[in-house]
């Protein structure tokens, strides 16, 4: 329609400009997003489980009272259609959760790796008589202690 303002250009602010960029450059819709992100988390949180557990597990760290960016609401359907990229739309705030939940996870990865790391250099020092001496030797082994294998780093 002519003079009507209508246009067949999607506005600033429509989804088609609340994409992201894939890592190759090309742009991702939030609902690829959240399909994306939730089966990286699902395969995080559950490991080598099917489909159906990744799903309960992304829910349940969504919905959880300990997640600060929890979704009240948030059903288990509803992420099954992000798992399977069926989702209509994708709000802002669910990505932005998705997207913490994914950080914690590879922060909790990563204090892991470190607490490994630290107690394997600790066997290893004291195996060779390491020239640390006993502050030293002490400070990394509370350094490993102290990142207990859950990786939450609780363990004192």
């Amino acid at each position: 329609m002519i003079g009507s303002g209508n246009s067949e250009e999607p506005s600033e602010i429509s989804e088609f400009h609340s994409e992201t960029r894939r890592p190759g450059g090309g742009l991702m819709s939030s609902v690829a997003t959240a399909q994306s992100l939730t089966k990286e988390l699902g395969t995080i949180l559950a490991p080598g489980e099917k489909w159906k557990r990744q799903i309960s597990a992304v829910h349940r760290a969504l919905t959880s009272d300990q997640f600060e960016h929890a979704l009240s609401g948030l059903t288990w359907s509803r992420v099954k259609t992000w798992f399977y990229g069926e989702a209509r739309r994708v709000d802002y705030e669910e990505v932005m959760a998705l997207r913490e939940l994914r950080a914690i996870e590879e922060a909790r990865r990563a204090r892991l790796k470190l607490a490994a790391t630290a107690n394997i250099l600790a066997a290893h020092l004291a195996a060779e008589g390491a020239p640390l001496d006993g502050h030293q030797m002490r400070a990394l082994g509370r350094l490993a202690g102290a990142l207990d294998l859950s990786g939450s780093g609780d363990a004192r």
